[in-house]
């Protein structure tokens, strides 16, 4: 069985990292091979990494408000990238009123507060 690679970063100016860095560590100790790009990255950053380090996972934390928008342009910078097929995990501060959006999007894990 291969080592699940998982790419986890933040996108724009979102810079409250507590969450995804206690991810990070949480999944490389389960032995997820972690690729973590930490906050400020653009969609296209972010889509190129993903499909570089030819992940299995991806994963967006979020502290402020505007993820619906963000997720979507992300989306499509994946797509762009060549990699629309990994699944995109959404975390932070996610309200429960914008989860079926995500999930239109094509987001496959939402982790909100609690």
């Amino acid at each position: 069985m291969s080592t699940v690679r998982c790419v986890l970063g933040m996108l724009g100016t979102d810079a409250h990292t507590k969450g995804i860095r206690t991810l990070s560590r949480i999944f490389r100790d389960a032995g997820v091979e972690v690729v973590y790009l930490g906050e400020h990255n653009t969609y296209e950053q972010f889509a190129a990494s993903v499909a570089s380090e030819d992940a299995d996972l991806a994963g967006v934390s979020f502290s402020t408000a505007g993820y619906v928008k963000h997720v979507g342009a992300l989306m499509r910078a994946l797509d762009d990238a060549g990699a629309a097929d990994v699944p995109v995990m959404v975390g932070g501060l996610i309200h429960a009123d914008d989860e079926p959006a995500l999930r239109d999007l094509g987001v496959a894990g939402i982790f909100g507060p609690g």
